[in-house]
């Protein structure tokens, strides 16, 4: 409650001059500081004395929530008056204290409420609570719990609230059963609710009043989808067996009559073939009624519409229920205007330039919106790997030919520095150090540096890729590296660095073109008499360019579950070096969900290589096949042709496929 007193009203709006604050004072307040109290007031001193403006500022000082009641005392004073502000402060919670509670701590208790030490008292917080806490004595069978609070005073107006506790018995579900269902077995029924029979150490079978509540619409759509538009629930009510501590939950369903399709139609639809919209239907006639598949109808033809411009599109479906339990649907389609991006609001990004997340989208302001450019530009940011993040919505622009865009990203630590070692059936023992930053000072740069060491490797590699040259979408990098390897028949040693360029050119769709100068060694040949071997023996420069035209459309380049990829790779090398031959490689992949987030994966890759002239496919570019990323169950390497003397050459050519089924677990890793 709040009360002003404006006495003066009607005496000031007759006095020449304006009568002016000299004061402003608060009375009252014993927690609460003055400052908090007249910072929410507009009124200042020297200003001109304003009845309805102190009535706002009594307003505005009661919604603090600090207080019971606020006054205003109006006194002459200097020649004008003083203002003061009375009020009366509501208790503080001094203390929160729970009685009766055996089977649920009060730590855990405590962690539920909102009700802290310090805080002001309100009843409304109090009741909340008690509503929390009872929620989560049913979520844990307590079924009959009974949760009493009490208010104490202390001398000075504080309060202590103390919440009595009679837990009762723990129950759990014995049995639901189902009456009056007819076209719905018990099991579809029971499938559609949240609240489960117990089944042993599966399922704790307790039972909660809001999900019970919450069930019977489920239980409603569930035969709304099956065409039994007419279907309600009688009752529902908890049958309690204390001696047991079991209780059975009896519904009572009235199904009526199952309606079937009888005729789908349209109307104003003028920019897109009706056939064309008829496709976004997942309704036909004789097929059985389904609200959920109306709803879904309705929100693949806005879609439909929002990809050609007209996201203002409204889609009213019309349902005519006729004899014999048949029902004509009518889509009433109004295809609005063309709209446009208004403005694209982007939040979150703190390290992150804002133009490295626009350059992404595949929108602008100004120009037209379709629902696919949004999915796409949220795709886009969501690979840059960047953030943990990428909320992607939309709000009404300033008419109805106008959308605002607002983006909200959460960024993740793009830098990673660590040490590590492990062990591969190649390389054997190894030891690790990676340093990488993907978004090098919030400019969108890719720096990395790594070092492998182990019994038959020693590895190092420098990297860096600008992603937008000249603020244009063509990435530029290079790459240096010294790598050492020990094979069972002869140890390799290369020494080199390259060049990248890449660009895209259709959605989905990039060129890379690149450049690449090496120093080969094959060393310590093994087998003397080999031949094949010591033939590439020694040193060797390789100069070569390489092409690559790549179609990449994975949701998610860390963890796809649908796309795929499609890259045609060929190198020439020849180029002022000591080799020269051509190898080509087609590469491909494929992910499709199933259900349960399961995930099939295909892949396939080819490759054919040969030199020039009396020449050969050097040792080292040649295919070998086997281990992890290859075909499992083979070592790396170990499938491949053998010379005369046992010694795995490697292949001029390949072919690869296999297909994985892919179980997620958690923190985003695969089975």
């Amino acid at each position: 409650m709040f009360t002003a007193v404006l006495g003066l009203a009607a005496v000031v709006a007759a006095q020449q001059p304006p009568v002016l604050i000299k004061e402003l004072t608060v009375e009252g307040n014993r927690r609460v500081q003055e400052a908090v109290i007249l910072g929410r007031v507009k009124s200042a001193i020297g200003a001109i004395f304003n009845p309805a403006q102190l009535s706002e500022d009594v307003r505005a000082v009661f919604a603090l929530g600090f207080f019971d009641d606020v006054q205003l005392k109006i006194e002459d004073f200097e020649g004008g008056v003083k203002v003061g502000f009375v009020v009366v402060e509501r208790p503080f919670v001094r203390d929160v204290d729970f009685v009766g509670n055996k089977h649920v701590s009060t730590n855990e208790l405590q962690d539920k409420i909102d009700l802290k030490l310090g805080s002001v008292y309100n009843p409304v917080d109090v009741q909340r609570a008690r509503e929390r806490m009872k929620e989560h004595y049913e979520s844990e069978g307590y079924f009959e719990v009974q949760i009493t609070p009490d208010i104490e005073k202390f001398a000075d107006g504080d309060v202590k609230v103390v919440f009595t506790i009679n837990e009762g018995r723990q129950m759990k579900i014995e049995e639901i059963v189902i009456r009056g269902n007819r076209g719905l077995t018990d099991k579809q029924i029971k499938n559609a609710m949240a609240t489960q029979e117990r089944q042993y150490w599966i399922l704790r079978g307790t039972v909660q009043r809001q999900r019970l509540d919450e069930d019977v619409d489920r239980i409603l759509q569930t035969y709304n989808d099956h065409g039994y538009i007419q279907a309600r629930v009688e009752s529902h009510d908890v049958t309690v067996d204390r001696e047991k501590a079991r209780v059975t939950i009896n519904i009572v369903v009235v199904e009526g009559s199952q309606h079937h399709v009888a005729s789908v139609g349209f109307t104003g639809v003028t920019l897109v073939p009706e056939n064309e919209v008829r496709r976004q239907v997942k309704l036909k006639a004789g097929d059985v009624f389904s609200r959920g598949a109306l709803r879904d109808s309705v929100k693949s033809i806005e879609d439909l519409y929002s990809n050609i411009g007209r996201a203002s599109a409204e889609v009213n479906p019309k349902l005519d229920v006729q004899p014999e339990s048949k029902i004509a649907i009518l889509f009433e389609v109004s295809e609005g205007p063309t709209v446009y991006v208004e403005r694209i609001n982007i939040a979150g990004n703190v390290r992150s330039q804002d133009k490295i997340l626009r350059r992404e989208l595949q929108m602008a302001e100004g120009e037209i919106f379709t629902l696919r450019k949004l999915q796409r530009s949220k795709q886009r940011l969501t690979n840059l790997g960047y953030f943990e993040k990428v909320e992607v919505n939309t709000a009404p622009g300033s008419d109805k030919t106008k959308i605002v865009v607002n983006i909200d990203v959460t960024e993740r630590p793009t830098g990673l520095f660590s040490i590590g070692g492990g062990f591969s059936s190649a390389d054997g023992i190894l030891g690790t150090i990676d340093l990488s930053q993907n978004n090098f000072l919030g400019r969108g740069w890719l720096a990395t540096i790594k070092i492998r060491a182990g019994a038959n490797i020693q590895q190092g590699q420098l990297s860096f890729t600008e992603p937008w040259l000249f603020d244009r979408p063509l990435a530029a990098g290079f790459d240096l590296f010294s790598t050492q390897r020990q094979f069972l028949e002869y140890d390799y040693r290369t020494l080199g660095g390259g060049l990248r360029l890449s660009h895209p050119f259709e959605e989905f769709w990039r060129w890379h073109l690149g450049y690449r100068l090496t120093s080969d060694d094959i060393l310590h040949v093994k087998n003397p008499q080999d031949s094949f071997l010591r033939d590439e023996e020694g040193t060797h420069i390789t100069s070569l360019v390489s092409g690559t035209v790549g179609r990449d459309s994975r949701d998610s380049i860390q963890t796809p579950s649908k796309g795929g990829q499609l890259a045609w790779s060929t190198e020439l090398a020849g180029l002022g070096g000591d080799h020269h031959y051509s190898k080509t490689t087609l590469f491909m992949t494929y992910f499709q969900p199933v259900w349960f987030g399961h995930i099939m994966s295909g892949r396939a890759e080819g490759g054919y290589g040969f030199g020039f002239g009396d020449e050969r496919l050097p040792v080292f570019e040649r295919f070998f096949l086997g281990g992890p990323n290859s075909i499992r169950s083979f070592k790396t390497r170990q499938i491949s042709p053998t010379d005369e003397f046992g010694t795995r050459i490697g292949g001029t050519s390949e072919v690869l496929g296999n297909i994985e089924y892919l179980i997620p677990l958690p923190f985003d890793i695969r089975l």
